[in-house]
């Protein structure tokens, strides 16, 4: 329905004073109801997990409270706590979320340090996170239930993640030093609301899972050419960039040639190409390794090796060793 604004605004002005004369004239007013001899939640900390990778993290947080003894007598308070998803849905597991490039990021909450006990939301059925206090005189008494924080091992786009919770509790008591029931509290009314923020950044963490060695045989002679292949698998969060570099081993003159080191101080040329027709040298420089994008997954690359035809010096074991790296 449209409304007029200046309309609306005059009215608002309108009833604000006509209160306020009311207030005047009469010199007294109901207070607000308010429940005797319950707990509220004074307010939470932030769960932040800060920088996480690929292998998950834990931290923890807060719920600060309080519950108010509105009689000079032993009071037991059991306080329930509620920790409801606002923008996604869900716990077992919970997500965080990346508004740009959009992802999420699972992570749940737990009452014990174990992590064995999921916090619930309100409907979730989760078994009930509560605790006692007993007060002896009127007035507040302060205290806090802890909250283990989890994100499992995973792999999602690098960023900042974020998930809103409306935290609430329940609670209820009874005279004397006897606690109420988890179920006494489970059906108690919600006597407080707050917020709660939790937060982690994905870092843009790429690792190599494989790189096969190159196994060219065994020959009598080399009078032809030897082919062979191996595989360098990575992986990396989706949109990372990223690039794999060959050096030219621990044998190279000149850093051009690469050579396998045998018996006797001989040495056999081979090279490393990216392509499978062996024209295109794989090194360490821009232009001659290899690039990519991450998409969460084992990406693979196949490294093509040729010992060319040449004369050997001397019968036996030849190998080299060349060093991957990974630059993203």
């Amino acid at each position: 329905m449209n409304r007029n604004p200046d309309a609306t605004a005059t009215g608002s002005c309108l009833a604000s004073a006509a209160l306020a004369l009311v207030l005047a004239l009469a010199g007294f007013w109901p207070a607000p109801a308010r429940a005797d001899n319950e707990c509220n939640i004074d307010g939470s900390n932030p769960i932040a997990f800060g920088t996480v990778g690929a292998g998950g993290a834990t931290t923890t947080g807060s719920v600060r409270f309080y519950c108010q003894n509105d009689g000079p007598a032993v009071r037991t308070f059991r306080a329930c706590l509620y920790m409801n998803p606002q923008v996604l849905p869900g716990v077992d597991p919970r997500r965080m979320i990346q508004w740009w490039p959009l992802d999420t990021l699972d992570y749940d909450l737990y009452a014990d340090p174990a992590m064995t006990q999921l916090i619930g939301s309100t409907t979730s059925g989760h078994a009930v996170y509560s605790i006692t206090m007993t007060t002896t005189s009127v007035g507040r008494t302060y205290s806090s239930m802890p909250v283990y924080a989890r994100i499992p091992p995973q792999s999602v786009t690098a960023g900042n993640y974020i998930s809103q919770i409306s935290t609430q509790m329940r609670s209820t008591s009874n005279s004397g030093s006897a606690a109420p029931t988890v179920a006494q509290c489970a059906t108690a009314p919600i006597t407080g609301t707050n917020y709660t923020e939790v937060s982690a950044t994905f870092a843009n963490t790429c690792y190599i899972s494989t790189a096969t060695d190159m196994d060219f045989g065994s020959v009598v002679n080399l009078g032809a050419s030897r082919d062979q292949t191996s595989t360098i698998s990575v992986r990396c969060p989706t949109g990372s960039s990223y690039r794999i570099a060959l050096n030219f081993g621990v044998n190279t003159t000149g850093g051009a040639v690469r050579r396998m080191a045998g018996p006797g101080g001989n040495f056999l040329d081979y090279q490393l190409y990216r392509n499978s027709g062996r024209s295109q040298v794989w090194g360490n420089t821009s232009g001659s390794d290899v690039s990519g994008t991450g998409n969460n997954t084992i990406q693979n690359y196949t490294v093509y090796g040729r010992v060319p035809a040449q004369p050997v010096g001397a019968a036996g074991a030849y190998a080299d060793t060349i060093t991957v790296t990974l630059t993203y």
